[in-house]
């Protein structure tokens, strides 16, 4: 099992960032690449930049959104299982969802994907729980 980072991300010349949970700087350029295409067409994946600002963060949103689904526990970068296939939660989405990361070696390796939280199993050893911190 890989750890998981946050990382601070931005386009060059762009004042907005964000930060997003994953593995590498590249996986988090190349997800928030895919973020902004929609309404920014022209964008580049040269043009993102990331730093690593340590381990994974944990929003206010995240927070909420964990309460109302009912595991107000949860944090980003808490190890769990879906369906037996081990992964580590990054984040959430606008289907009150969670955003689970799949470990290498498993049928969805790499993948970041929807996963419901009545499909969540948490990990006994929550390995990746370095930072619970807020952001």
């Amino acid at each position: 099992m890989s750890e998981v980072f946050a990382f601070e991300v931005w386009v060059v010349g762009s004042p907005h960032k964000q930060v997003i949970n994953a593995r590498t700087s590249g996986a988090a350029r190349y997800d928030y690449y895919l973020d902004v295409l929609d309404c920014w067409p022209d964008v580049k994946y040269i043009d993102m930049r990331a730093r690593k600002i340590g381990g994974p963060q944990t929003s206010e949103a995240f927070l909420r959104n964990a309460r109302y689904r009912g595991m107000p526990d949860l944090r980003c970068g808490d190890a769990v299982t879906v369906d037996g296939i081990p992964g580590v939660v990054v984040g959430h989405n606008d289907s009150a969802n969670f955003d689970v990361l799949f470990d290498e070696g498993t049928e969805f390796a790499g993948a970041v994907l929807n996963v419901h939280p009545s499909e969540l199993v948490r990990a006994a050893a929550a390995i990746y729980s370095q930072n619970r911190g807020v952001e």
